[in-house]
């Protein structure tokens, strides 16, 4: 890497810091024959003489790191927090992005991240508010990322509030290189992959061809002792109170007709046999069950991507480039709990106790065969004048201990599938007039997503209660249990064992055993078929002026853009709410009704979407280097969103100063913006799974169609370091928000109108009414009814965030035989303040500082206040060896709910205190070792080690026991990786 090189990125070397020795990369390859523009720019020669914050990973610098994922490359840089890619499906902020990957600069959020692929845009995933599946881009063809760490507004547009991401493709492969890698992951059938690119290299041409294979094994929770704790230790590790065996409540017939209580609630006897615990919800008997083994810690994905390119010489003045990719991530077999918690009831249609004030559960009769063999086992439990018994919703679920047969493996299991392509081509040249070049390009790309999940039809599960399920029974005129009408037995007495532990059942009984058909009638797909689209056409001008000062002549660009983008979400017939709104939908046929959440137990429906929107957009640059030393670069850029967001206006001011031959400073500041994505115009709703008052809850999140554009104010300034060996920088950087695009924070509703968590706090609470109309509740208001709440998108409070990047480089060439680097960087966030949020006129979550916080169930994601890395590099002829630390800081978490009163009650009433552990989420360092060498005939073989010491991620009180958005779950892993050019 050149001294220009270095300074013109003001901290090029942070990548290098952490992947390897950027200067010996920059020197194994081909010199750049033509012109670049730089990560941040539209200006080509950029990079000698720019004050951009640009770091570079090269392809050199990823294998000496053992070729990470796109996942393990985002994680490990310590200016990224909150990067989904693992297993977290009980996170709202993550759930259903399985097999998707995204970039999240300073923690700001995925969807504040631009992410180009060889400097042009490419669609959001159809997932979420809005980001880009990094999972997509063919890895086999990437030659450098480049990562710009400030807002880039200015010059790309919408998105790029915490900067830009720039994968770029290889130009110097000429022949044929063929690479394969095995990672064994103790526990797992291990991840491995293959790939084959091919390049030509001619006098006016090169092509890129590549294909590649990834495969990412299952790795269950049960094969990581961390993953599960006993529930006295960690309720909230994966523990529900809703369940089956479960709670019920003995009915006996009034005179009137109706249903009364017979007795009190009681726990199934089944619970303690089959390995629950029996415990209490307030002064409710319930049995709390662990969910999370039927979950993975990493789900299996198989990868497919295919890349071509083709750039040629059209003349001495004209080139052409056309690229395009396909890429496909499928998701075959993704595991969750055997069925969901029941937080929507039958109607009178289809419960005959609803008309009784029992419309927050389900009905069984007493002559469901399962109710006449527990009144047997029990004699006494059941009084003689029941009829029947109610089971409340929050409390039960069809299937829990006894796993779900239908696949085989206790879980349920849905699945999830991307496929994208994208096409991109551009020409570029002379005009011949005054030295102005031009570069213009269409790019187009499409990212469809078919999500497949299981949950129970509620009219039809109730109907089987009576004895009147299955497909060929007429529920109005047949008879319960007879000819094609069957039983569902809610009771213990069906469950022969426990799937996980298989402790048995002595109270199991076949003859009321229930019926795999059944459960297949009732438990059904809930599919959505996503698609975004991208359309976009830029033209740019470039080329220098006449006027010429102390360092050289003035440089400009000038370009325009259009964008269209478009979003369409495609429902099955049970989830769309056009067809199926009402929970009797599926067996009266009615599409009337006050409530329309569709027919599941938890998923809730939603709505077709068909939406599209054009941007369109100008921009300018200038670049003015007014001494040898003193530089200067001004961008601005309009664009106007016409319905959907209006319109902005960002400038920007780079400068940088090289203050003598050891020192340079730089600087910049700007404003910055992001127009709200077509998904989160749209009024529909999407559901959520969200763990509040000790049970999980639906959560519906309601799109806005008057949703502004968000904007930040950011600045930052830096001092750059070149001292013989030693290079180095320190930046500061400051962004300020104002409207910033969130969904309004479901655990501050939850917290202000149950303070405690428990009871009915302030409900019926004149101030609160309008918030209470946000809570759907199976029964009176109160916790222990909860089933659902409602949230909006909105331009929430504004957020500050501001902190360091500290980097370095220390080098001692012919040292031991060989060469040896040192090199560290570190992120250290000063603050992440968030304003207070109001819903409905409560204040919902006060002014949060988020910084060193989990900040679940917020709008934001976990910040620990530092993250680093450290390593040491040895090199010696073929051999490189790499030994790199990674820290990331404690943090707390905020909650109070999961420490205080800190008691909870056993079957016999015993007082067992909670440990506070968890509250502080520790420090986690990680040691990783590569050993690279270069063999004779072409061949690179890499070895890697990454975390040597097999250190558990740290403990968190959240379903898995740690923090997915920061931790590995991995342990220990041995990867070997090879490659072979011809």
């Amino acid at each position: 890497m050149s001294k220009s090189r270095f300074f013109c990125s003001a901290s090029a070397v942070a990548v290098a810091l952490s992947f390897g020795a950027a200067s010996q990369a920059a020197a194994q390859e081909p010199a750049v024959v033509e012109e670049v523009v730089v990560t941040g720019s539209f200006i080509r020669g950029t990079p000698e003489d720019a004050a951009l914050p640009v770091d570079v990973i090269s392809q050199d610098d990823l294998q000496k790191q053992g070729s990470p994922s796109t996942v393990e490359l985002m994680k490990s840089l310590t200016v990224s927090n909150g990067v989904l890619g693992d297993t977290n499906q009980f996170d709202a902020r993550a759930q259903g992005s399985e097999g998707a990957a995204t970039v999240n600069l300073r923690g700001l959020g995925a969807s504040r991240t631009l992410v180009l692929m060889n400097g042009r845009r490419m669609v959001n995933a159809p997932i979420g508010a809005g980001a880009v599946d990094a999972n997509l881009i063919p890895s086999a063809a990437i030659g450098r990322v480049e990562v710009l760490k400030d807002g880039a507004a200015a010059t790309y547009g919408s998105d790029a509030i915490g900067g830009v991401v720039n994968f770029i493709t290889r130009t110097n492969l000429d022949g044929l290189e063929v690479s394969g890698s095995y990672k064994f992951i103790d526990g797992s059938d291990g991840d491995y992959d293959a790939s084959i690119a091919w390049g030509w290299v001619g006098d006016t041409a090169n092509v890129l061809l590549t294909a590649g294979y990834q495969h990412r094994s299952e790795l269950s929770v049960k094969e990581r002792d961390f993953a599960l704790r006993d529930y006295f230790e960690s309720p909230e590790g994966g523990w529900s109170t809703g369940g089956n065996p479960s709670t019920f409540l003995p009915l006996y017939t009034t005179g009137t007709g109706g249903f009364a209580p017979a007795a009190g609630l009681q726990r199934d006897t089944s619970c303690v046999p089959l390995g629950g615990t029996a415990t209490f919800s307030g002064t409710t008997p319930v049995c709390a069950w662990n969910y999370t083994p039927y979950d993975n810690l990493v789900e299996r994905e198989e990868r497919f991507q295919l890349y071509g390119e083709v750039n040629s010489d059209l003349n001495d003045t004209t080139r052409l480039h056309v690229e395009a990719f396909y890429s496909q991530t499928d998701t075959p077999e993704w595991d969750t709990s055997p069925s969901y918690l029941a937080l929507q009831a039958p109607t009178s249609a289809t419960n005959p106790a609803a008309a009784s004030g029992l419309s927050a559960g389900f009905f069984v009769p007493s002559t469901n065969p399962g109710f006449q063999l527990y009144a047997a086992q029990n004699p006494g439990a059941i009084p003689a004048i029941a009829t029947g018994a109610y089971f409340p919703g929050v409390l039960f679920r069809p299937l829990g201990l006894a796993g779900n047969p239908l696949w085989g493996d206790g879980s349920s299991t849905g699945s999830r599938k991307y496929e994208a392509y994208r096409v991109s081509a551009s020409i570029k040249g002379d005009l011949g007039i005054a030295g102005i070049r031009y570069d213009a390009g269409l790019t187009y790309m499409v990212d469809n997503l078919e999500r497949i999940g299981y949950d129970t039809v509620v009219s039809r599960f109730q109907l089987a209660l009576r004895g009147l399920g299955g497909p060929n029974c007429n529920y109005q005129t047949g008879a319960p249990g007879q000819g094609g009408c069957m039983w569902w037995n809610p009771f213990g007495n069906a469950i022969p064992s426990n799937y996980q532990t298989g402790q048995t059942n002595p109270n199991y009984s076949a003859t009321v055993a229930n019926s795999p058909e059944l459960l297949s009638w009732f438990f059904q797909p809930t599919g959505a078929d996503l698609t975004t689209r991208l359309f976009v056409a830029d033209l740019v001008f470039d080329g220098e002026t006449g006027i010429e000062l102390g360092g050289g002549k003035v440089a400009w660009a000038v370009g325009g853009q259009f964008r269209r983008g478009y979003f369409e979400g495609e429902y099955d017939g049970l989830s769309s709410l056009e067809s199926t709104p009402c929970v009797d939908t599926p067996v009266t046929g009615t599409t009337n009704c006050a409530v329309r959440n569709g027919p599941f137990m938890f998923l809730g429906g939603a709505t077709p979407s068909d939406l599209e929107g054009d941007v369109y957009a100008v921009f300018g640059e200038v670049s003015l280097p007014f001494t040898d030393s003193f530089q200067a670069q001004l961008a601005a850029r309009y664009e106007d969103y016409g319905d959907n967001g209006g319109s902005t206006f960002d400038p920007k001011l780079s400068l940088r100063w090289q203050i003598n031959d050891m020192f340079a400073w730089r600087g910049s500041v700007s404003t910055t913006f992001r127009a709200p994505p077509l998904t989160s115009l749209d009024p529909g709703q999407v559901t959520s799974l969200q763990f509040l008052g000790g049970a999980f809850r639906a959560v519906d999140i309601l799109g806005n169609p008057d949703l502004e554009p968000e904007s930040a104010f950011t600045w930052s300034t830096g001092l750059i370091v070149d001292a013989g060996p030693f290079r180095g920088s320190i930046d500061y950087w400051d962004f300020d928000f104002e409207n910033p695009i969130v969904t309004e924070p479901v655990g501050g509703m939850f917290a202000a109108m149950f303070p405690t968590g428990a009871g009915t706090g302030n409900c019926g609470n004149p101030a609160y009414a309008a918030l209470q109309q946000r809570f759907v509740f199976q029964g009176a208001c109160g916790v222990s009814t909860l089933s659902r709440i409602v949230t909006n998108t909105i331009n929430g409070p504004g957020t500050k965030t501001s902190g360091f990047d500290v980097l370095g480089t220390l080098d001692f060439p012919d040292t031991l035989g060989g060469d040896v680097e040192f090199g560290g960087s570190m992120t250290y966030v000063l603050k992440y303040d968030v304003d207070a949020t109001t819903v409905e006129g409560i204040e919902v979550q006060p002014a949060l500082e988020g910084v060193n916080k989990l900040n679940y169930q917020t709008q934001i994601v976990p910040v620990p206040q530092w993250k680093a890395q450290l390593y040491g590099e040895y090199s010696n002829g073929p051999h490189n060896v790499r030994l790199t630390l990674n820290y990331i800081d404690s943090y707390i978490d905020q909650r109070t709910s999961p420490y205080a009163p800190n008691v909870l009650a056993t079957s016999t009433g015993t007082t067992v205190f909670k440990s506070n552990e968890g509250r502080k989420i520790d420090g986690w360092l990680t040691a990783n070792l590569t050993y690279r060498v270069l063999l004779p005939w072409d061949t690179t073989a890499v070895l890697s080690i990454d975390n040597l010491t097999d250190q558990d991620p740290s403990y968190a009180r959240l379903d898995l026991n740690y923090d997915p958005f920061t931790g590995n779950p991995l342990g220990r892993t041995y990867k070997l990786s090879l490659t072979k050019k011809f």
